[in-house]
């Protein structure tokens, strides 16, 4: 948040789209500071690409939520491992590429 204050020293400019999206996990959560959640809301009175992000955004936050987790079977994971330990040794210096 850092750069927040920075951003905002004195200056209620309007937030660009990639600022927004920095932003909008906390301010879904309710913890940005008023003076930035404004700036925020002001950006999406006027950027409608924004505004889809934001429901994009929310509507698969509340679906990722709600998904059940399932044990991976073993076989699955022993191939797994195996497939990831084969890449790794071929991503590193002097490795199969």
């Amino acid at each position: 948040m850092r750069w927040v204050r920075k951003l905002f020293r004195g200056n209620a400019k309007m937030l660009t789209c990639q600022e927004q999206v920095e932003l909008l996990a906390d301010y879904l959560d309710g913890t940005l500071q008023p003076e930035t959640a404004s700036a925020l809301e002001r950006h999406l009175e006027d950027c409608v690409a924004c505004v889809n992000f934001t429901k994009t955004y929310k509507a698969t936050k509340t679906w990722v939520r709600d998904l059940t987790y399932e044990e991976m079977p073993e076989d699955l994971k022993t191939r797994l491992a195996s497939f990831l330990k084969v890449k790794i040794l071929q991503e590193q210096p002097g490795g199969d590429h």
